[in-house]
């Protein structure tokens, strides 16, 4: 009898310690698809992160907008359905509007430029996220953006009926349309590309490894050859979930996250740089934009610059940032 009553409690102990060593799963959300350099990237961070931690901790990754838009992502985030996020500047201003100022139109030449921005600028930022409940695990981009269109887009005026796509609830982006005199089309993102297919808009904006995991360039035949403004990004994560990990873990895992960021801005440049390629080689033709031209859009577009403070961000931080982008290019 004492025999059976032995194995029973090492069976049970047995029980929980498997239990207490089940891994961690944090639920995470990616508007990018699968296959994607964003995904993969952070599939990649969760093998490294099982491994270091002895599969005590794991990311469940939801890429491909499944679990919705940005805003959806964020609400669920803030009722705890869902740990953490990669999101677009769209996402990161929804929590903290400041950090719009990193995609202003005109705004950077470089990503030298971009990066010694941020830098300046980063720790107010951060901080502005942490007032919010949320922690920045690490910055990312998705890269310089051009306009994607059915018809060739060389000057102001070949916009003119252009039917526009607006990622619907951009401030940013509506401030720009207004100064251009452009009406936009107002859509969710997994909605631009059936609206692409049905000619309800005929021109969007992307960065070129956007457009080619979305599958935008398939709908539409130029490029315009004018970087209109680093889109930025990041890895979010409620303070509330940072704080459920197990302390052993967590600083593995905010090692990792930073680790993981950087790999996935430097694979995400790289990779950019090789789509303008890509495109050109699946027919999609390069629109040049003349010179004159270019500084009228540059000369309009600071202009945006201004409409925004006290929306988006302080004149402050514009100043900052508009010192910093100075002072690289002396």
């Amino acid at each position: 009898m004492k025999k059976k009553m032995l194995v029973s409690v090492i069976v049970m102990a047995g029980l929980l310690l498997s239990f207490a060593a089940r891994a961690m799963e944090l639920k995470m959300a990616l508007v990018a698809p699968d296959g994607s350099t964003w995904a993969k990237v952070m599939e990649q961070w969760n093998q490294e992160l099982s491994q270091k931690t002895a599969g005590r901790l794991k990311l469940k990754i939801y890429a491909g907008g499944v679990l919705g838009d940005e805003r959806d992502v964020i609400r669920k985030m803030q009722i705890g359905q869902v740990q953490m996020a990669g999101f677009t500047g769209l996402g990161l201003g929804t929590i903290n509007p400041a950090v719009r100022v990193l995609e202003l139109p005109m705004l950077f030449n470089s990503y030298q430029e971009a990066d010694a921005v941020t830098k300046k600028i980063q720790p107010k930022l951060e901080q502005g996220f942490e007032q919010k409940g949320f922690v920045l695990l690490g910055w990312a981009e998705t890269g310089f953006v051009n306009i994607f269109s059915n018809k060739p887009i060389a000057t102001r005026e070949n916009m003119d009926g252009m039917k526009m796509w607006m990622w619907e609830g951009d401030p940013l982006v509506k401030a720009l349309y207004d100064r251009f005199g452009i009406v936009p089309i107002p859509l969710a993102l997994p909605d631009v590309l059936t609206s692409l297919s049905t000619n309800l808009i005929d021109a969007v904006y992307a960065p070129p490894l956007g457009a080619i995991a979305l599958q935008w360039f398939t709908k539409t035949k130029y490029i315009t050859d004018l970087k209109l403004a680093d889109s930025t990004g990041g890895i979010l994560m409620t303070k509330q979930a940072l704080l459920s990990i197990p302390e052993q873990d967590r600083n593995i895992f905010v090692e990792e996250a930073k680790k993981y960021a950087k790999i996935l801005m430097e694979r995400t440049r790289a990779d950019n740089e090789k789509s303008y390629a890509a495109l050109t080689k699946a027919g999609v033709t390069t629109v040049k934009v003349p010179a004159d031209e270019v500084e009228q859009i540059r000369k309009t577009s600071q202009e945006v610059w201004k409409d925004l403070v006290g929306k988006l961000y302080s004149q402050e931080i514009l100043n900052e940032t508009i010192a910093a982008v100075t002072n690289i290019r002396k």
